[in-house]
């Protein structure tokens, strides 16, 4: 299948992004899945309604508007559907609106398939985001409508803020220059997008950390956790320093660019839950992930002693492995989790554990590189701050539990 040419152009703009990027020479890391794309995309385009006095957009990476009707001059139906089915309620949105200065127009998200779970967010200048009040959904919860006035510049409302892969692309960069990091090509995603490791380089590379990021395009309060917490660890306090001496860190932090750029709400390009390929790797990111660590762990003759991957749903919750006391660094993971329930005080985030045998990233990373290993599921609406304070403190518990290895 053809990939529209937008995909095309934004790829070749990361590629020669990317260029200059350390690149594996794994066996296992690249033989992309061949096959056609088994989602929906949208048409990407520019509507002009309203007798031109009010225009809506959908041609920037992480949109989703699927369809869009006008009532009447002010009221106009927005429809959202996923990219393919089945698949779980997170019916993500996100397009531009402008028009006619001070004109007020009425808008109706319907999800044919789905709920409404996202309150409505809305930028001026793309990085400053506002919550949309007064949103009134219907009974069955199908249509959320809401009330807007059109400014004088462009709109942009979405599920949640907008974090494409290109920005996160740049943010590699600064880490890279701001903290003495390598960057490594491990892979490539089916539209052909670099999957992006960093690491540290002050230790010996014998023992190590990974975080993961953004294998469903919607979770965006994970990445924001996922974001504070790597600057953390690679902060410039004592705590800080002695960690990044001691220990080689990880991050992989998009590795379903194509489902971020394209607005989907779980799935990779093939229509696949990467967080549910974990066994059988018949997706390129994760086996792209999957090759490059355990390369890394065999050329280094290393031990991964803690991995976290970050995720987003309806309230903060740990995901964990049953304990073992055959890992890497046993005891850590109820450590460190004792840590941020003392930090927390009486609204403790839930622990779940759900077994080591299961087809997502926390089971093969315990079970293959015997890791302390959990997913933090970050809450949708977690306030901001809040994010970023216990993010801070769970990477300070995490280096002072790990800085107690003898």
């Amino acid at each position: 299948m053809k990939y529209p040419k937008f995909y095309l152009l934004l790829t070749a703009a990361l590629f020669f992004q990317a260029c200059a990027v350390k690149k594996v020479n794994s066996t296992d890391q690249i033989n992309a899945v061949k096959t056609d794309v088994s989602i929906k995309l949208q048409e990407r385009k520019i509507y002009a309604l309203a007798n031109g006095s009010v225009f809506f957009s959908n041609k920037f990476p992480a949109a989703r508007l699927n369809a869009l009707s006008q009532l009447n001059d002010s009221t106009f139906n927005i429809t959202i559907e996923p990219e393919n089915q089945p698949i779980n309620q997170s019916p993500w949105f996100a397009f531009k609106v402008w028009g006619k200065a001070g004109k007020n127009i009425y808008l109706n998200l319907v999800y044919p398939d789905s709920k409404h779970r996202y309150q409505p967010k809305i930028t001026h200048n793309g990085s400053t985001w506002d919550a949309v009040n007064a949103v009134k959904l219907n009974k069955e919860k199908t249509t959320a409508s809401f009330k807007l006035q059109l400014g004088t510049d462009t709109l942009t409302l979405a599920a949640q803020e907008i974090i494409s892969s290109a920005q996160s692309y740049r943010w590699n960069n600064q880490m890279v220059q701001r903290y003495q990091l390598t960057q490594t090509v491990i892979g490539k995603s089916i539209a052909g997008k670099p999957i992006i490791a960093l690491n540290s380089t002050k230790s010996d590379g014998k023992k190590i950390v990974v975080v993961l990021s953004r294998q469903h395009p919607p979770e965006i309060s994970g990445y924001m956790a996922m974001m504070q917490f790597v600057e953390t660890l690679l902060g410039q306090t004592e705590l800080a320093k002695k960690f990044i001496a001691n220990y080689e860190l990880v991050i992989i932090p998009m590795i379903n660019p194509d489902g971020v750029d394209e607005g989907n709400w779980r799935h990779n390009f093939d229509g696949v839950d990467l967080n549910r390929d974990w066994i059988d790797f018949k997706q390129p990111e994760t086996r792209a992930v999957r090759g490059f660590l355990l390369e890394k762990v065999k050329k280094q003759k290393a031990k991964v002693y803690f991995a976290l991957d970050f995720h987003s749903t309806f309230n903060d919750v740990l995901y964990t492995n049953e304990d073992r006391p055959d890992t890497n660094f046993p005891g850590l993971t109820t450590a460190w989790v004792k840590g941020l329930h003392d930090f927390e005080g009486d609204n403790k985030t839930t622990v779940k554990p759900s077994g080591n045998g299961g087809n997502v990233s926390k089971s093969w990373l315990g079970k293959v590189l015997n890791a302390e290993a959990l997913t933090y599921e970050v809450g949708d609406n977690t306030p901001r701050p809040y994010i970023k304070q216990k993010a801070t403190k769970v990477a300070e518990v995490l280096m002072a539990e790990l800085l107690k290895e003898k």
